[in-house]
């Protein structure tokens, strides 16, 4: 009875697996961001960069930033919580290369909430916010003209926000814990980002890039409102959507820099991700298990070995190679993200499978050398001391 009970659940999620597999294919496909008609008058823009620590490729990524040229005035504001993060120096370092580029650094280990990143953004706002604000995490690099089309993408009537979708840069090329990061980002959160947006209206924005109006945010609570939730990003959308306006895709997707340096440090990493999706959405973070069914396919081949079987298994892993021939075509591929091969995105699968179970269970997150409890949701509070 109970192998009969296994074989069918394993079958039932295979289905759906590969369902799933077929859905996001035609989302991928579809994809159509927003392209506003443009400002009668170019907006005073603040572009809110937090920064915290060094990590490989920051210096890129600051630069692609200050080398964006717009029809109107960005203020970059640069903010570190301690004045002696090297971040700051190599900001410092970055800017003067760009004299034109209006900047400013802000020192302040003033804090708000649990959330470090939105205490750091409440910080630089304090000087004030322009007509449209951005706000972008440091790891993040762009493309030329990005920066602009992300502005006009917020003029289209009743949009209240942008945000990008983003795509993996490893940090060090050749580098195969930076791969196995960037491969999830790639092709598992990509085409799950497109899917949702295709069934329901876009509710979430995005850290690597968000451009929401200044008004908007002054409306919704401003940054403080974002301050106890582990995904501020997320919680941040919602206020948009609940305030009545729209948010849409802006046109470029850019790139974050993936720099988890072992495989204990990548699990932590995406654990976190999994505990936020837990938190906002605990039915859907249950079903999300169709997403990465891991090890599950294979109950059908050791409890009834067949050729129906056999296809069972090979079925998704066929069409996961498909989905990321398709990313690669609509969305494009950072130059040092290696391809993979079959082979490669089922193992890959299987470690995505391990941090989905680990997610259902898990309470505390680790963030930037700290440890938070998560309750209420995505509440942040900072962990009690182990007995």
């Amino acid at each position: 009875m109970l192998m009969a009970v296994l074989w069918w659940t394993g079958l039932a999620i295979t289905a759906a697996a590969t369902a799933y597999l077929l859905l996001v294919i035609a989302s991928v496909a579809a994809h159509r961001p927003v392209v506003g008609p443009g400002w009668p008058k170019p907006p005073v823009v603040t572009l809110l960069k937090p920064l915290c620590g060094l990590e490989d490729g920051l210096e890129e990524a600051l630069a692609s930033f200050l080398s964006q040229e717009t029809t109107g005035a960005v203020r970059f504001v640069f903010g570190v919580a301690d004045g002696a993060d090297p971040a700051l120096a190599l900001a410092r370092q970055v800017a003067a290369r760009f004299a034109r580029a209006d900047c400013a650094f802000v020192v302040d280990a003033a804090v708000h909430g649990p959330n470090p990143k939105v205490s750091n953004l409440v910080n630089m706002a304090k000087a004030g916010l322009g007509e449209v604000v951005v706000i972008s995490d440091s790891d993040i690099v762009i493309g030329a003209g990005v920066l602009q089309r992300a502005i006009d993408a917020l003029s289209a009537p009743g949009v209240g926000a942008v945000t990008a979708l983003y795509r993996s840069h490893p940090g060090q090329r050749g580098d195969r814990t930076r791969q196995y990061g960037g491969w999830f980002i790639d092709y598992w959160f990509l085409p799950m980002a497109l899917l949702h947006a295709r069934l329901t209206p876009l509710s979430v924005t995005y850290g690597p890039l968000t451009a929401i109006r200044g008004e908007v945010l002054q409306q919704v609570g401003g940054l403080a409102a974002l301050a106890d939730h582990l995904s501020d990003d997320a919680e941040l959308g919602r206020l948009v959507r609940q305030a009545g306006f729209a948010i849409g895709f802006s046109p470029d997707v850019v790139e974050t820099l993936v720099n988890d340096a072992s495989l204990a440090d990548l699990f932590d990493h995406e654990l976190r991700w999994a505990r936020t999706v837990r938190g906002l959405d605990p039915v859907g973070y249950v079903a999300s298990v169709v997403s990465h069914p891991g090890p599950l396919p294979l109950l059908l081949l050791l409890l009834r070995p067949s050729a129906f079987s056999l296809c069972a298994v090979l079925v998704p892993v066929a069409l996961r190679w498909c989905l990321a021939r398709v990313v690669e075509r609509r969305l494009g591929r950072s130059a040092a993200l290696i391809r993979p091969g079959p082979i490669a995105l089922w193992l890959r699968d299987m470690l995505c499978f391990a941090v989905w179970a680990k997610g259902l269970v898990v309470q505390r997150v680790g963030w930037r050398g700290q440890r938070l409890a998560v309750r209420d949701g995505d509440i942040l509070q900072p962990a009690e001391p182990a007995a």
